[in-house]
C-alpha cells in the first residue's frame, strides 16, 4: 500500500491518459494494486510505437482493443515493478530504453518471460 501511495503521482498520470482515450470500462485488482481501463483507442501510443496493445502508468493499467492472450499479465508485472521501485520506476524504464532499446530492456524482458507472452514487433 506504501508504494501504492508513492506512485499516486504517476498514477493520476495515467487516469488523465486514460479519459482522453475514451474509455470503455473500469476495474479494480487488490494483488497487486492495480486499476484497469479497458479504452477504445491507444491514440497517443502511436506516436512511437505503432504495435503497442495495452500500457501502464503508476499503478494505472490500459488495456486497448487489439489485446491478447496474456497483456494483462505482462501490465501487471509492469505494475510490479513500480511497486518494487516507487517513484524511480518511470526513471529507470526509460534509461534502460534508451540503453538497450525496447525488446531488450530488462523491465519489459521480465514482463515477457514472467507473464508468458510474446513480443511481436519489430526486433530493436
Amino acid at each position: 500500500m506504501f508504494s501504492f501511495i508513492l506512485n499516486l503521482p504517476y498514477t493520476i498520470i495515467g487516469m488523465v491518459v486514460a479519459l482522453v482515450s475514451f474509455p470503455m470500462s473500469i476495474s479494480f485488482r487488490k494483488n497487486p494494486y492495480a486499476i484497469i481501463v479497458t479504452i477504445k483507442k491507444l491514440w497517443w501510443a502511436h506516436l512511437y510505437n505503432k504495435n503497442i496493445r495495452a500500457g501502464t502508468i503508476g499503478q494505472l493499467i490500459m488495456l486497448g482493443p487489439n489485446i491478447e492472450d496474456k497483456d494483462l499479465e505482462h501490465e501487471i508485472i509492469h505494475v510490479i515493478q513500480h511497486q518494487r521501485n516507487p517513484i524511480i520506476q518511470p526513471f529507470l524504464y526509460i534509461i534502460e530504453s534508451i540503453r538497450h532499446g525496447y525488446r531488450n530492456n530488462k523491465y519489459e524482458v521480465e514482463a515477457y518471460n514472467l507473464a508468458g507472452n510474446n513480443y511481436k514487433g519489430k526486433n530493436k
